[in-house]
């Protein structure tokens, strides 16, 4: 019978796909109902039919296909369900584990934690009993601070060996990052992060990997100053450029970064001083001290200075046209007048300059014997001997004398200056001043005067001033031999002058 194959078939084939094309843990076979065979079948064929057909002996009912398509989906049925059993036994039994894993942990945590707590509990009780005790006696209670005291220094080195183990990882992850990959980003972040703290954190960081990259560096014998030179002093192998390696680049990398730091920080440095933050300024220059040593931010602070910034007081020469001064100052009866008037003034000056100053570079630099002698330098060299060479110049033009006498005041101001500054001590006042203060005085005392007191230079103008004074002394007594000398001549030689007169009348007559 045609229809009971077709239908057989298509009851085959539905069978296998649904069942082979699902893919969940759980396939579903075949599903059947009555609108399904009823629309498979077509609507003249029905169970009535079928039946009459069977019983008319017109075809041979064939139920093969049907008993193999259910023995199949039974079958496929029953392996599913062997599959989903023993998959659901693995999964309870992982369940089963974590549960006794996690139960087991929770345990040991809870156990951690109560003895922690215990012990806190005991600690916390030994120090109330021999500290607030009724009884508790001067022993006792010394007992309990020296215990407190123990306890708060171990969590005080706790504290600093965790700080130190932090710094020490972020330092091997950036310089791997930069050994590796050439990567600052670490660094570079901490530098953008704005404040102070982070800047100044930055800054030693990069140093400690600058002094990593020098000890690592296989060629750390051949260099000098930073770049690699061969046995022989030149660069590379017969003077040609060395090879750069990694090593090399990873160094230069670390080297371009603390300059940009140091600009940074030295920014902030002027930042902090417009704010007036000596702290600001102290955290700069403690930092940069390790960018040779120091000398960019003491050079910055010099050089911007309000006494260097004001050079009026520096190359102003009005106070040098009182020509009544001079002249006083060129008199050998006169007593001696004391300084130029525009040098004291500069000289009081930098006293006062100095005291105050003193102060506020011991507050700001940690080195502030290195920042007070370039202070000192500085004031003496370009302050205080322009203005002396101006007043020398006017002195030497008026005469020996003048000069001599401005040199000698000059020099006992300034010395009487230098010792009252010396028992201000300035950055150790009250105390005297350091030896190195001190010294750096005397030398630049003593630099001020060398061109006028090196070699025969002082002996000169002493010769030039005592030949001066000798011929303004005799003046008279040589204008009177000479007067008289004349005069004696003229008498005593008359016919010698008749002579010459009667011969230069006869030329002339010769000549007309």
């Amino acid at each position: 019978m045609p229809y009971a194959a077709d239908t057989a078939s298509i009851f085959s084939s539905n069978t296998v796909s649904s069942v082979g094309g699902s893919k969940s843990i759980f396939p579903r076979g075949a599903t059947f109902s009555l609108d399904t065979f009823s629309v498979r079948f077509p609507p003249r064929v029905r169970l009535p039919a079928i039946v009459g057909s069977l019983l008319t002996g017109a075809a041979a009912f064939d139920p093969k296909p049907y008993i193999r398509t259910f023995e199949h989906a039974l079958t496929r049925l029953a392996v599913l369900s062997d599959e989903r059993e023993a998959h659901e036994h693995e999964l309870g039994s992982a369940v089963q584990r974590a549960e006794a894993q996690h139960r087991q942990h929770c345990a040991s945590l809870q156990q951690k934690l109560d003895q922690a707590l215990e012990s806190f509990n005991q600690l916390e009780s030994r120090i109330d009993s021999s500290l607030d005790g009724p009884q508790a006696s001067g022993a006792s209670r010394e007992a309990g601070g020296a215990v407190a005291l123990h306890i708060g220094g171990s969590l005080e080195e706790l504290d600093r060996q965790k700080q130190h183990a932090e710094d020490a990882k972020f330092l091997l992850e950036c310089w791997q990052n930069v050994r590796d990959r050439g990567d600052l980003s670490l660094l570079d972040g901490l530098r953008r992060l704005g404040n102070d703290e982070g800047k100044v954190k930055c800054a030693r960081i990069a140093k400690q990997l600058l002094t990593i990259s020098n000890r690592l560096d296989p060629n750390a014998a051949n260099k000098v100053n930073g770049r690699k030179v061969a046995a022989n002093g030149v660069n590379g192998v017969n003077g040609s450029k060395p090879h750069r390696t990694g090593h090399d680049e990873t160094t230069e990398l670390i080297e371009k970064f603390l300059e940009r730091l140091e600009t940074d920080l030295l920014e902030q440095f002027d930042e902090a001083k417009r704010q007036h933050s000596d702290e600001g300024m102290r955290e700069c220059a403690t930092v940069l001290y390790d960018f040779g040593e120091g000398a960019s931010v003491i050079g910055r602070f010099v050089n911007q200075h309000d006494f260097f910034l004001d050079r009026g007081h520096m190359t102003g020469d009005d106070d040098l046209a009182d020509q009544d001064a001079w002249d006083v100052l060129a008199d050998p009866d006169t007593e001696l007048p004391g300084v130029d008037g525009g040098l004291q003034a500069l000289i009081d000056e930098v006293k006062l300059v100095l005291e105050e100053e003193s102060f506020s570079i011991k507050k700001i630099f940690p080195f502030h014997e290195l920042v007070l002698v370039r202070f000192i330098q500085r004031i003496f060299q370009q302050s205080i001997q322009q203005k002396l060479e101006l007043v020398l110049e006017k002195a030497r033009s008026v005469s020996p004398l003048a000069f001599l006498r401005t040199l000698h005041s000059s020099r006992s101001y300034m010395s009487s200056m230098v010792e009252d500054l010396k028992i201000h001590g300035l950055t150790e006042h009250p105390e005297i001043a350091s030896v190195q203060a001190s010294t750096a005085l005397d030398q630049q005392l003593e630099e001020l005067f060398v061109p006028q007191l090196a070699g025969s230079a002082y002996i000169e103008s002493e010769r030039k001033s005592l030949e001066e004074l000798y011929g303004s002394l005799l003046y008279k007594f040589s204008l009177y031999h000479v007067c008289t000398s004349t005069i004696r001549r003229i008498m005593l030689t008359p016919s010698v002058a008749t002579k010459e007169n009667s011969n230069h009348i006869s030329r002339r007559s010769d000549t007309t």
